[in-house]
């Protein structure tokens, strides 16, 4: 019974409820809050066979080190990811927010309590094989490379000769280091010449130290690396391996405080489907770098306006240790900016290619702008010279380098066609400024001269490509490039005696020069001499079973002595070699006609016309419809069937 309230008391009719301990009075625990974090972000680097000095799987992993862990995650320094996310995002990006910064520190602060068995995820799971299956085509290094206890990083190139007979078409590469711990960070590009193999020999131990692989480049379009914890996939547009091409693996191998073995491999996955269009490379930066000692704010620039519209696909940049900060964007016709790529702490160690979750569409008329700072002074930590020293342009881990690619996709083929050509000559442009400096820094350099000279010559500057190609003579008198180089200027001015001369001087120096036997076989043919010229274009052959020019050379010269049947063998090689050459196909064509087989020649014959066609080629148009016609009709005689030039 309730008693008569006061007069003027006032009731507050609100129900009481017993209060929950809210959740977020709970203490935080690893199996709850910090193990996804940790499962997420830095086990697949940090487990074994992975490059990560230890393992990060567990309860007791993570406790062990968890200060550690706060302190490396609060300064950025782990997980590495260096594009600044505010900026723009990228695939695959590692980077923790602050929330997850923060539930790290008071984790640690509480006591670093493991909590409930029950709520901790499962740890994740990591194919034992490869990551895409089964590779159609796996190349492995032929000898392991042992890396030093100790000492400096080093830079290492290896040859991984690919045995195909005909060009394929790769959709994605896998590269398994072989020993995380030793292995940083691979480049993967290819060389075609064979130049790079024969420099593999010539130095002792498997493979050629440097950063310096001349003559070795990315597939068309493409840029190929790995880094610890970088994912393979499977490309939108596949790119093409030519017959007999070598991969050059460049790695950079850090002493790991033990003797380590580094035997890599690498999988190869095919597709049939030839790209319908390919992507472009632009390359900005500057060959011309000069940093003198004690410069904290040395800056690099350069910038490209697209002569179309395209799609950027993906970002690579590169420097060495004195780079700092790194900015690129894209200045767009009507005066606003597209933010692409920022890096606030450049590090040398933690390089990467990133791919954009969007392909950022830009329009023609886009100014693309780099603008790289560099820190030469002795406050720098990642500075490897004390005192500081000039640093110039170069490859080597001493030198400096400040490049930018960017790979592009264009809305129709004519399009890439116009991109394709303008991004080389802003390439060739740069190198060849770049080489200017580098004489005048060393005159001595003879390699560099010769380098020069044959950029001179992409540039239509012949006058002056000899003179670098004379001068590199003076400071090596044996240098087989140099005189082949000097013979094939004076073949493009009609000089033969000074092209005779210095072919043959090509090949005193160097016995097996493939391509010097070949030129030196069409100048002997083209002054009356078809029985010299024939046993070069078999030397060429005999030191280079590939080499495209001979293999055309001597199927020509068989037929010419009525031997079509060897010269089908050649042109069938050299057809698997370049399936896309309309003159290939066209020659093969007059070669079966030739050998009395007319159904294969009518058939070489339309789809050498089909290709030429599709390259746009009007003066092969017209010689491939005649000489389809004349096969058609059957009016030619046995035998007499013209071949291409």
């Amino acid at each position: 019974m309730v008693n008569r309230l006061p007069f003027g008391a006032a009731i507050v009719c609100v129900l009481a409820a017993a209060v929950p301990i809210e959740a977020a009075e709970r203490p935080l625990t690893f199996n709850r809050d910090v193990a996804p974090i940790i499962f997420q972000n830095c086990t697949p680097c940090h487990r074994p066979g992975e490059p990560a000095p230890f393992a990060l799987l567990s309860y007791d992993d993570v406790k062990q080190r968890a200060k550690q862990i706060v302190t490396t995650t609060e300064h950025r320094f782990m997980p590495p990811w260096k594009p600044d996310p505010e900026f723009r995002h990228f695939e695959g990006e590692r980077w923790l927010d602050e929330d997850e910064i923060e539930t790290l520190r008071d984790w640690v602060d509480a006591g670093a309590v493991e909590g409930d068995p029950r709520e901790r995820p499962s740890p994740p799971r990591f194919p034992d094989g490869w990551h895409l299956g089964k590779p159609d085509l796996v190349l492995t290094m032929p000898e392991a490379f042992t890396v030093p206890a100790e000492g400096k990083d080093l830079f290492r190139n290896f040859v991984l000769p690919v045995p195909l007979n005909e060009r394929r078409f790769v959709q994605a590469i896998e590269f398994r280091p072989g020993n995380g711990k030793a292995v940083h960070h691979a480049r993967i590009l290819l060389d075609e010449t064979g130049e790079l193999r024969q420099r593999d020999l010539e130095q002792p131990g498997p493979g050629f130290e440097g950063m310096d692989a001349q003559g070795a480049h990315f597939p068309e379009g493409h840029f190929l690396g790995w880094a610890p914890g970088k994912m393979p996939r499977r490309e939108d547009v596949a790119w093409p391996l030519a017959a007999r091409t070598d991969i050059i693996v460049q790695m950079h191998l850090k002493p790991s405080g033990r003797q380590e073995s580094v035997k890599a491999s690498i999988g190869l996955y095919f597709t049939n489907k030839a790209p319908a269009i390919h992507p472009v490379l632009l390359r900005l930066g500057s060959k011309s770098i000069d940093i003198p000692p004690g410069e904290s704010s040395y800056v690099v620039t350069d910038s490209y306006t697209l002569p179309v519209p395209a799609k950027a696909l993906s970002i690579y940049p590169h420097a060495h240790y004195l780079a700092r900060e790194m900015t690129v964007v894209a200045e767009m016709p009507d005066g606003g900016t597209e933010r692409l790529l920022r890096i606030a702490d450049w590090d040398f160690n933690w390089q990467d290619e990133y791919e954009f979750v969007d392909p950022v569409d830009l329009p023609k008329g886009a100014r693309l702008v780099m603008r790289f700072v560099y820190d030469n002074s002795s406050t720098n930590p990642r500075n490897p010279n004390s005192p500081p020293r000039r640093v110039l342009s170069g490859p080597d881990g001493s030198d400096e380098m400040g490049e930018l690619l960017m790979q592009f996709l264009a809305g129709n083929e004519a399009d890439a066609a116009m991109l394709r050509a303008e991004t080389s000559r802003k390439t060739l442009l740069a190198e060849v400024a770049g080489e200017e400096k580098r004489i005048a820094d060393v005159p001595g350099d003879y390699s560099v001269r010769n380098s020069l000279g044959v950029h001179y010559v992409q540039l239509g500057r012949n006058a002056e490509a000899r003179a670098q190609f004379l001068a590199a003579l003076e400071l090596s008198p044996d240098h087989a490039i140099a005189h082949y180089n000097l013979g094939l200027i004076a073949i493009l001015a009609n000089q033969a005696d000074e092209a005779f001369m210095h072919l043959r001087k090509a090949l005193e120096a160097k016995p097996a020069y493939a391509e010097a036997h070949s030129n030196l076989g069409v100048l002997l043919e083209a002054t009356g001499k078809p029985d010299e010229a024939f046993d070069h274009y078999r030397k060429a052959l005999e030191s280079r079973p590939d080499n495209a020019a001979a293999l055309a050379n001597l199927a020509r010269q068989l037929v010419r002595r009525g031997r079509p049947g060897d010269a089908i063998d050649h042109l069938e090689r050299l057809q698997r070699l370049q399936p896309d050459n309309p003159v290939v196909l066209g020659n093969l064509a007059a070669a079966y006609s030739a050998d009395g087989q007319a159904s294969r020649a009518v058939r070489a014959a339309r789809d050498g016309l089909q290709r030429a066609i599709a390259a746009k080629n009007d003066a092969l148009i017209r010689q491939l419809t005649t000489m389809l016609q004349e096969l058609e009709q059957q009016d030619q005689p046995r035998g007499k069937a013209g071949s291409l030039p």
